[in-house]
């Protein structure tokens, strides 16, 4: 992100990182958190424009894929995973 007027940085450079969100007070599991400029490609291979952060849809829900849209919320996401980071059976 730019100051428009003198097209200068607004926000620090962030190194590469990728997160996963988990929202406790919805109790509903979020998007990736992609961070540092990486590139993200469509299935057939078409490159998004490269930002330094964007958030990925994890739910399958978004009208905006791949990027989150905030469905995960209304449709109640989890994903499984407990706070101790074991995946929960799902028989």
């Amino acid at each position: 992100m730019y100051d428009k007027k003198t097209h200068q940085d607004i926000e620090p450079k962030l190194p590469p990182s990728i997160g996963v969100v988990e929202d406790p007070a919805l109790g509903v599991s979020g998007p990736l958190w992609v961070r540092g400029g990486i590139l993200i490609e469509s299935h057939d291979g078409r490159p998004y424009e490269v930002r330094n952060r964007v958030t990925l849809c994890r739910c399958g829900a978004s009208s905006n894929m791949p990027f989150c849209n905030g469905s995960h919320a209304s449709i109640k996401f989890k994903d499984g995973i407990t706070d101790t980071g074991i995946t929960k059976r799902r028989d």
